[in-house]
């Protein structure tokens, strides 16, 4: 069963999601916070699978909240629940699952935890190391994680989980073109039901700290029309 927790500072909104979330077997509800900041003091010691976020709430941006969390040792699946659409970009740089715009659509909810289980069980099938203390070398690129670090030919990045998935894998296979469906599905375990917003925020953060670190050795590409790519020279 996925453990749920809710944090937005209406309690309507947070009653009337915990009552959708009811009618779902898959699903418990463990934690309900009105105040983001009572929510980060409690979410490492619950350990949810799933956090149901607010955006616009008084004491802190639903988005500050999220990126807070994103060194949990533990796997989270951040879902944020808001009247905005504005903010969507933003979800997705901090590793948002989903975004589901206020009034929840139920039958849209259901789908989101389906898409979360079904993820979560397929997860292990995954063959994209990232054990502490690995060393992996990709012709001459060699890939070190260390104490959260990930290290490339000696040089410090420090990358996301996915953000290391996603170079991991397009580095075993320079020169070859995947195209972003297939990328997402391939790195998130999940079909991407034509929203890989999520895969091109990681792949522009990782461009970014490649060029950092390398110049333009080592740098994923865009194929129009076809895809992205991993070259290094």
């Amino acid at each position: 069963m996925l453990k749920a927790v809710i944090v937005d500072d209406e309690i309507l909104a947070i009653n009337l999601l915990e009552t959708m979330l009811k009618d779902n077997a898959a699903i418990a509800v463990i934690g309900k916070f009105l105040n983001p900041l009572d929510a980060i003091a409690n979410i490492p010691t619950l350990q949810p699978d799933i956090l149901f976020l607010d955006i616009e709430m008084a004491e802190m941006n639903g988005i500050d909240l999220a990126s807070k969390l994103g060194d949990l040792a533990h796997e989270l699946d951040i879902v944020f629940v808001t009247a905005y659409e504005r903010y969507a970009v933003d979800a997705f740089s901090v590793q948002a699952r989903d975004y589901i715009l206020k009034p929840i659509d139920k039958a849209r909810l259901m789908k989101t935890i389906d898409r979360i289980t079904l993820r979560k069980e397929k997860i292990h099938q995954t063959d994209v190391p990232i054990r502490n203390e690995d060393v992996h070398v990709i012709d001459n690129l060699q890939f070190h994680v260390h104490s959260g670090k990930v290290y490339i030919n000696g040089g410090a990045l420090i990358l996301s989980t996915k953000e290391f998935h996603i170079l991991y894998f397009l580095a075993q296979r320079p020169g070859e073109i995947f195209h972003p469906s297939d990328l997402y599905k391939l790195i998130w375990a999940e079909d991407s039901i034509g929203q890989t917003q999520a895969l091109k925020v990681h792949i522009s953060n990782l461009r970014k700290k490649l060029e950092f670190i390398s110049g333009h050795r080592a740098k994923i590409v865009t194929v129009r029309g076809s895809g992205y790519q991993f070259l290094f020279d």
